[in-house]
């Protein structure tokens, strides 16, 4: 059974400032805070996880996909740190002190703004991978998912600044809570968009070959699933804000957001190798994997004709009469590196033999 505590009233008998009286529950402000920082520290695991398997797989990237991945992962870890020292100031060290309920630690701030830089590098990347489908035209889709990424990370900042100045949730409630909403609308938003735009150009750049056409049914199944995953964690904390400004429940779940954004990003880039070969399960079969852009193709070379020649074990035994199928492109067939990660086949391929 959870004690409710209130905000203490001045002499006069009225509430005294910040002049809201808000009644708190035990379980439903330092609870939930403790439930969301123990979650986030448990999916903070995972992205180290995934840190050391990139840097096992993947250690001859460009420095600049490898960079990224390194800049994730410090962010990742000073967040963990930020919400270990806001659950000690929240909990442990103004225990038993009312007084302290309506406090917002000097952390809480700092990793809301860690949690949006997060985001904006992921959703930055998504983006990036949108105008390579879009074969990097000027006017591209891209250009305003950037643009509101940068708003909801500015939006973010001032939310930091005023946390930090104010030092009372009720108060930034009261004057600057609309900031906060529309970080968390125009987050919401951008995934949105990264999601529908990757499914769009993913079907319509669909090539007519069997595998690759798994591949890309495959893809847009975890594209749609792992952009509801984060859209959810946040349309989740902007309820809980709006209706439940009083308690901590937001908080616990904002501390999730910035998890799932990193583990997204990290698990993008492991999966490339396994769904390339074929060796990541399918929809139906009900076993997690996240969205992957094609990385090099194994045993895949180009001939000096322009021709791609597929030596999988795969096709092998989908074609036991030849050891090797060659692909005859009319114009360009490409296969590029982590920089780029995407496949560019023409409709007017044909299948031989050799």
């Amino acid at each position: 059974m959870s004690r409710v505590w209130a905000f203490p009233a001045s002499s006069s008998g009225s509430p005294s400032a910040p002049l809201v009286i808000f009644a708190m529950s035990v379980g439903l402000t330092y609870g939930a805070m403790l439930v969301g920082g123990l979650l986030a520290l448990g999916l903070s695991g995972c992205v180290n996880m995934q840190f050391i398997v990139y840097c096992r797989v993947y250690f001859r990237e460009s420095w600049r996909t490898k960079s990224m991945v390194i800049v994730i992962w410090l962010l990742d870890l000073s967040h963990s740190a930020l919400v270990i020292v806001a659950l000690w100031d929240s909990i442990i060290a103004t225990y038993g002190d009312l007084s302290k309920l309506d406090t917002i630690p000097w952390c809480i701030g700092p990793a809301i703004e860690l949690t949006a830089i997060i985001t904006f590098i992921v959703q930055c990347f998504f983006a990036h991978r949108i105008y390579k489908l879009q074969k990097m035209k000027i006017f591209t889709i891209a250009i305003p998912i950037v643009a509101i990424a940068c708003a909801r990370l500015v939006m973010a900042s001032i939310t930091m600044t005023e946390m930090l100045k104010l030092k009372s949730y009720s108060t930034y409630f009261q004057h600057f809570n609309w900031i906060f909403t529309m970080g968390l609308l125009l987050s919401a938003l951008v995934d949105g968009m990264i999601t529908l735009s990757l499914c769009y150009f993913l079907r319509k750049n669909r090539p007519k070959f069997t595998d690759t056409m798994r591949i890309i049914d495959t893809l847009t199944f975890w594209t749609i699933q792992n952009g509801s995953m984060t859209s959810a964690a946040t349309i989740a904390t902007l309820i809980c804000w709006k209706t439940m400004p009083e308690n901590r429940i937001f908080l616990g779940l904002h501390f999730v957001v910035a998890k799932l954004y990193a583990n997204s990003l990290l698990a993008t880039l492991n999966a490339r190798k396994q769904i390339w070969t074929g060796k990541q399960y399918s929809p139906t079969n009900n076993q997690p994997m996240p969205i992957v852009f094609m990385e090099d193709y194994p045993e895949t070379s180009i001939t000096q004709q322009g021709s791609l020649r597929l030596g999988t074990p795969q096709m092998k035994e989908a074609h036991p009469r030849s050891k090797l199928i060659q692909v005859n492109v009319e114009h360009i067939v490409e296969s590029k590196g982590d920089d780029s990660m995407e496949m560019d086949m023409t409709d007017s391929a044909a299948c031989s033999p050799v």
